[in-house]
């Protein structure tokens, strides 16, 4: 029988390798969650170093790696994260990128305020190009890049949080939002809508789409913000970003249609939809080859 976890960590990546390094080396020093988590590395179809970067990773920490990947036809993050939990094996799943750095307690704070019928939605401090190139393998192991996050950006996320707490006693129907760069879910209610709807491809609203219809389906939306934040590395980009979410390719789509709580096209795709990911899980033997917020 296969082994399970508390926590399976799905970590979306596409061709950038030196962002991936440093997001896993934070990941390799969570405390407190020794035995507990598997980590899943969902890519959306690199050519680069990135399969290289995780089994050499994958041989190097105490926990299970495996790396889900698929053809690159596009911005395909909604088909990319649900490779990550058709590999999975965790009760709770946690959203993240690999363009994030992650504090030491992370983890343990996301298993230690799950709570049933609720998902616990996160956000980064988004730190600008200069700070991003100063962090490296030192500053993360050290843990000083957390004291060079500038006031600011503090205040920023306190003033975010606080909103998110006035929403929450006042029932707001749509926010907190929830966002794929951190958000925490029991496996069961993510089943329940069919995971993240695939028909939605290029930059955006694959994250509000699920929260909308995770709401439908009865699921609480709360903020883990009080508790742990993420550190997002600056990047270009993607070509299919629209400068301003409002003007995004999906919003209109978003907004326009009404789709069923459960999506047509997701986690459990229709026999024929061929969305099977290639699945690799590293081995630590070297012969192994390796009308809604804006976002």
């Amino acid at each position: 029988m296969s082994r399970t976890f508390d926590l399976s960590v799905i970590l979306s990546t596409y061709q950038r390798p030196e962002h991936l390094r440093r997001s896993l080396a934070s990941l390799s020093l969570q405390r407190g969650v020794g035995g507990r988590f598997e980590l899943i590395v969902a890519d959306d179809g690199s050519v680069d170093e990135t399969r290289d970067v995780v089994h050499s990773f994958a041989r190097k920490v105490d926990f299970p790696v495996k790396l889900t990947t698929h053809p690159h036809e596009g911005f395909r993050l909604a088909l990319c994260r649900n490779d990550g939990v058709r590999a999975s094996r965790g009760a709770y799943l946690l959203f993240t990128d690999a363009d994030c750095i992650f504090p030491p307690d992370h983890l343990q704070k996301h298993l230690a305020y799950r709570r049933q019928g609720v998902v616990r939605a996160g956000n980064s401090y988004r730190l600008e190009r200069e700070l991003s190139e100063k962090i490296d393998h030192a500053a993360i192991v050290s843990g000083a890049y957390r004291t060079w996050v500038p006031w600011e950006l503090r205040r920023q996320m306190v003033r975010r949080w606080t909103t998110d707490l006035y929403y929450e006693l006042t029932g707001h129907p749509t926010k907190p939002k929830l966002n794929g760069c951190d958000c925490g879910i029991w496996r069961t209610d993510f089943e329940n809508v069919n995971g993240f709807d695939e028909t939605f491809e290029g930059w955006g609203c694959e994250d509000d789409d699920l929260g909308l219809r995770l709401r439908r389906a009865g699921v609480r939306i709360r903020s883990i913000l009080r508790h742990t934040r993420v550190y997002h590395l600056w990047h270009p980009l993607d070509p299919t970003h629209p400068g301003l979410w409002k003007n995004g390719d999906n919003v209109s789509r978003l907004l326009g249609e009404a789709r069923p709580v459960r999506c047509i096209k997701g986690l459990f795709p229709r026999q024929g939809d061929g969305n099977q990911a290639d699945a690799d899980s590293c081995q630590k033997t070297k012969e192994q080859p390796a009308k809604l917020p804006a976002a």
